[in-house]
């Protein structure tokens, strides 16, 4: 760096130079960047912007660079964390970095241990939560309590995958997160019938559905439901508590369906749902089923 740059950066406000060290650098070579120049090399690491999904290396690389942040980060606000490593090992200090974060108002939290072989188990107590606006969580355990007063009242999206998913976990989501807007569930643990029940909900607009087979019925009590995307088997579909749909997209595939099922008599049944919808995206098996109809 010419010693014309460097005198420019030594006259920089703080405000700014936390605003280059959040906003135009990787947060990975936050610290590295404080080698440039004497200015940056006493300023504090206060990013507000944690995103560590892009660090590549060992996990004891990842887990240095991650500790070394939280050690020296000053900043009174932390608005996103984004993780995705195998906790193996250092579990006590992922817990350790939410819980900063928790401190510190998150806004986004983004977890994702799927290079994990057991999923991680997170003792955070989401009814203490009222910053959060976007949850998103792979291959973790985690519980909402139903008569939660404040937490994840500002929750928009959640996004859960390969993550355990009972109906108490999802009637307490639509109880506590009265501004949810999305919800995805991708490769979850779920069984039998799934009832979404967001009559309540104003905002709900967004419901995804990807690769869960244990389900066998879906029965949507959403009234401000607009966008319905499915990946998986035919199933059966019940939209008589849906009334503002838009957009459905259905992406069936044969090797979700099971020998006695009779895909073609379902994905029939569930046509009256789509009747009203401006966007219909599907797969062969729904053209099948209208040809077979007819």
């Amino acid at each position: 760096m010419s010693q014309k740059r460097m005198s420019l950066t030594r006259t920089l406000p703080d405000d700014i130079v936390e605003h280059i060290m959040s906003s135009f650098l990787p947060i990975k070579n936050a610290l590295k960047s404080r080698l440039v120049s004497k200015r940056f090399r006493h300023a504090p690491v206060q990013s507000r912007n944690l995103d560590f999904s892009s660090v590549r290396g060992t996990q004891f690389k990842v887990v240095r660079i991650i500790e070394e942040v939280f050690e020296q980060h000053k900043g009174v606000e932390i608005n996103r964390l984004a993780l995705n490593l195998n906790h193996k090992g250092v579990e006590d200090k992922i817990l350790a970095w939410i819980q900063t974060c928790l401190n510190k108002n998150i806004q986004e939290l983004e977890l994702d241990f799927s290079k994990s072989k057991k999923s991680l188990e997170i003792p955070v107590d989401f009814s203490a939560v009222q910053t959060l606006t976007v949850l998103k969580l792979r291959w973790c355990k985690f519980d909402i309590p139903n008569n939660s007063p404040t937490g994840l009242k500002l929750l928009r999206t959640l996004a859960l995958m390969k993550t355990k998913v009972k109906k108490e976990m999802l009637d307490a989501i639509f109880v506590n997160c009265i501004h949810l807007e999305i919800l995805e569930l991708v490769s979850c643990q779920l069984y039998g019938i799934l009832s979404i029940n967001a009559q309540g909900n104003q905002k709900f607009k967004t419901l995804v559905m990807y690769s869960n087979p244990k389900i066998r019925k879906f029965l949507l009590n959403a009234p401000t439901l607009e966008c319905f995307k499915y990946d998986g088997a035919v199933r059966m579909v019940d939209f008589s508590g849906v009334n503002a749909v838009k957009e459905v997209n259905l992406l069936y595939r044969h090797t979700y369906q099971r020998k006695f099922d009779n895909m073609y008599d379902i994905a029939i049944e569930n046509m009256e749902g789509y009747t009203q919808v401006h966007v219909l995206a599907t797969t062969q098996i729904f053209l099948e089923s209208s040809t077979i109809s007819t």
